[in-house]
């Protein structure tokens, strides 16, 4: 059964201060931009509160309360996460006592194949032509979590590891030992245990026709989802960090990194060893050079590359200039011994 705590209680919880309605229902935490019903959404900087929907927050004692809103103020939002968090989390996944393992609550089509030694958990749901390939999990191999919806025409290769409550749509591949819906990385300072652990409770979408290389991983999001739409081609060895959301029909090379809560347009182009750090923007059709390092946004259609990333055609100027530098160098060296010279004979 879902938990739920109204926001009297979630104040008493957290130690905050209670603005307003104190018998909503507060039943998920959501980002802000994404509030619905019955949610919460944590805001504790002032640059987010443009993309606040009317609802329900968890924000700072600093007068921040936006138009329409309500919620608990704190004096610490972030930290207050972390118990709202832990309130919501599950136990975390079930620990299969066998491979070859089938729940009796699981859905699965007559034509979809499952092979030797895959656990299916708890209320999956595996449709139409749908082919798990061969495993056991005591082995680290397939594992397919409780809650799990694998479209039709999907393929999940031997050694993949999908965990609860991810959806993947039709006619994917997922290759062999990539993992989709792990923990995101998400730590915050403490002073009584130097790093805190934060829950993540949220899930991972892949929709229709999307690949995903071997050993790559996509981590679930802190809250609400971490989302891969349509069409695109992730390569061997990448990481997506939870709350991510990459764009349709794009390509993300071999070895590419993009950290936590970065957003990547439509027919981006990412290639390999290229990376994108907290909260990136690129914009749609832009192409991210190898090795290159994105700090910032990126506008749509442009090639950058180097690092920081920049325009490609100013970072292929910088790296000609570079080559000059020696020789640049000596006549400089050159120039002030002339000049130390002609400046010593007037004296």
């Amino acid at each position: 059964m879902a938990k739920t705590l109204k926001l009297k209680d979630l104040a008493r919880m957290l130690g905050g201060e209670l603005k307003g309605d104190a018998d909503y229902v507060v039943a998920s935490v959501t980002e802000p931009e994404n509030h619905t019903p019955g949610s919460i959404s944590p805001l504790w900087e002032k640059k987010f509160l443009r993309r606040v929907k009317p609802g329900a927050v968890l924000l700072t004692k600093r007068g921040w309360m936006p138009e329409g809103c309500f919620g608990v103020e704190t004096d610490d939002p972030r930290r207050s996460l972390v118990d709202l968090l832990n309130f919501f989390s599950s136990s975390g996944p079930e620990v299969p006592k066998a491979c070859g393992f089938i729940h009796e609550t699981a859905v699965i089509d007559d034509s979809a194949v499952i092979g030797d030694g895959v656990y299916v958990g708890p209320l999956c749901v595996i449709s139409h032509g749908a082919v798990i390939g061969d495993g056991c999990v005591l082995d680290g191999h397939v594992w397919i979590g409780s809650g799990v919806r694998i479209g039709s025409g999907t393929r999940v290769e031997p050694g993949a590891v999908i965990y609860d409550s991810v959806s993947i749509g039709r006619n994917c591949l997922i290759h062999a030992n990539a993992v989709i819906g792990c923990d995101g990385f998400g730590f915050m300072p403490d002073p009584k245990t130097v790093l805190l652990r934060i829950p993540q409770i949220g899930t991972v979408t892949i929709e229709d026709d999307v690949e995903i290389g071997s050993c790559t991983s996509v981590d679930r999001a802190t809250f609400g989802e971490t989302r891969v739409l349509r069409g695109t081609k992730i390569d061997s060895h990448v990481k997506i960090a939870h709350n991510c959301r990459i764009g349709e029909y794009c390509m993300i090379i071999s070895q590419c990194g993009i950290a936590g809560s970065s957003t990547v347009g439509n027919g981006v182009i990412m290639a390999g060893q290229s990376a994108a750090g907290n909260h990136a923007v690129i914009g749609d059709g832009a192409t991210v050079a190898g090795r290159a390092g994105v700090i910032g946004d990126i506008p749509p259609g442009r090639v950058v590359s180097g690092f920081p990333a920049k325009d490609h055609r100013l970072e292929m100027r910088i790296q000609a200039l570079m080559l000059e530098l020696p020789e640049m160098h000596r006549t400089i060296r050159d120039l002030k011994a002339k000049i130390a010279e002609l400046e010593s004979g007037k004296q």
